[in-house]
C-alpha cells in the first residue's frame, strides 16, 4: 500500500472504530517491524510512538525525531479482526497481553492508543505559555494540558515537564516554543 492508502486506512479506523494492540520487539527494531507489517497487510495500521526534540551543536539548531517508547509498536485493525494472522517474517515480536482477548487494549490503554493514532504516532513541538509557576500547552498534540516545568535545557530548548495525562502524572522531556498570548489556567 502506498502512503495515501495507509492514511485513508487510518482515517477510516478513527471514523469506524478499531481494535488496538501493542507488539513488543527488540529495541531499535520497532520501525522495521512497523514498516514490514504496514507493507504486508492492507487492513493493519502500525505506529511507533515518536517525538520531535530540539537539538543544537556548536550554534547550529535543528529538530529531530526519536522513538519515545523503545521496543513498542502500536497495531490498529478494524473491529473483530483476527490479530493471530498478523505475522512478521523478519522481526521477532510478541503481543503484550493486557486484560483479555489476546492482548486487545481496553480502558485507559485503549484511550492512550487512540490518542497515539490521532497524532499519527508523532508528538510534535508544542506551544506553551507560562502562568505563574505553571505551564499550559496551547497548541500541538498535548494541547490543553497543564503542568509544571521541572527543568529547562536552554541549549536544546527542551523542558522536563510534569503533566497529568490520562489520569496519570507523567514526566517527559518535550520541545517547546513559548508564545506571548494571554491565557488563564482553568
Amino acid at each position: 500500500m502506498n502512503t495515501e492508502e495507509k492514511q485513508a486506512l487510518r482515517e477510516n479506523l478513527l471514523k469506524d472504530g478499531f481494535d488496538a494492540y501493542v507488539f513488543f520487539t527488540l529495541s531499535g527494531k520497532e520501525t522495521n517491524l512497523a514498516e514490514e507489517l504496514n507493507g504486508k497487510y492492507e487492513d493493519v495500521y502500525c505506529l511507533v510512538l515518536r517525538r520531535m526534540i530540539h537539538r543544537s551543536d556548536h550554534g547550529r539548531k535543528w529538530d529531530e525525531e526519536s522513538v519515545l517508547i523503545k521496543g513498542y509498536v502500536f497495531i490498529y485493525v478494524p473491529k473483530n479482526y483476527d490479530i493471530r494472522y498478523v505475522r512478521s517474517d523478519n522481526n521477532p515480536y510478541k503481543i503484550l497481553k493486557w486484560q483479555i482477548e489476546l492482548g486487545k487494549l481496553f480502558g485507559d490503554d485503549y484511550l492512550y492508543a487512540e490518542w497515539v493514532l490521532k497524532q499519527d504516532g508523532l508528538i510534535g513541538v508544542s506551544k506553551a505559555v507560562r502562568v505563574n509557576e505553571k505551564v499550559k500547552i496551547v497548541d500541538g498534540p498535548l494541547a490543553e494540558l497543564e503542568g509544571y516545568i521541572v527543568k529547562y535545557s536552554p541549549r536544546n530548548r527542551n523542558c522536563l515537564v510534569e503533566l497529568n495525562f490520562m489520569n496519570r502524572t507523567i514526566r517527559t522531556w518535550l520541545p517547546f516554543e513559548y508564545t506571548d498570548q494571554n491565557y488563564t489556567m482553568d
